[in-house]
């Protein structure tokens, strides 16, 4: 079972779940590292009504139990799973996926519907099935009377570089003195930074 973690200070609320069998990585020190992050930054302090608060959420595998998809600015945890080993064409890694993303011939072939799970990892009996955790940055969801998900707006392979997306968000925040969800064009003015600043241009966006 997920244990959702919540930090509340009157301009912010920020949660992580990593805590369940299914996390891929444990995010350690996030919460630590946002609120120091939104105190340097120079937003408000001031005690603000849910609404307006800067409300930013990681979670350690694409379940997502921590709703990053609704958050200002958020994290996701994944996996590209690969072959690393033998495989011995069981079929455990198929029966597992909810996502019909692997399919198995030979070998197990992965493709376009994976969600990056880690299901089939887990279930490999001849622990042939590795790969790389990443982190996809998301921004700009919100609730309320016009809500909207999140989107993408970069894939780093650390959570040091996810961090350094996500402050870059706060600033920008700050900056407009708006929750990120609110500020028009944020996502845009993200996307830049992310690519002029940081020199990591998403997958999704340059494909």
């Amino acid at each position: 079972m997920s244990r959702e973690l919540v930090r509340k200070g009157g301009s912010y609320e920020v949660n992580v779940c990593a805590t369940c069998r299914r996390a891929l990585s444990k995010l350690e020190g996030f919460l630590d590292a946002i609120e120091e992050i939104i105190a340097s930054s120079g937003w408000t302090g001031e005690k603000l009504m849910s609404h307006s608060r800067l409300k930013i959420a990681a979670s350690g595998c694409p379940n997502a139990c921590s709703q990053v998809q609704i958050k200002d600015l958020g994290i996701i945890t994944y996996i590209k799973p690969e072959l690393v080993g033998d495989c011995n064409s069981c079929g455990d890694c198929e029966r597992v996926c909810r996502e019909d993303g692997v399919r198995v011939d030979d070998v197990a072939i992965f493709n376009e519907n994976c969600i990056g799970c880690g299901d089939c990892v887990r279930a490999c009996p001849q622990n042939a099935i590795g790969g790389e955790v990443r982190f996809r940055v998301l921004a700009g969801g919100k609730l309320g009377r016009h809500p909207r998900f999140a989107e993408v707006v970069a894939d780093v392979s650390s959570l040091e570089a996810a961090l350094e997306i996500i402050r870059a968000g706060i600033q920008i925040s700050a900056i407009k003195n708006k929750r990120f969800s609110e500020i028009e064009n944020g996502i845009e003015k993200l996307r830049k930074v992310v690519k002029l600043e940081l020199n990591q241009i998403p997958q999704e966006l340059s494909s």
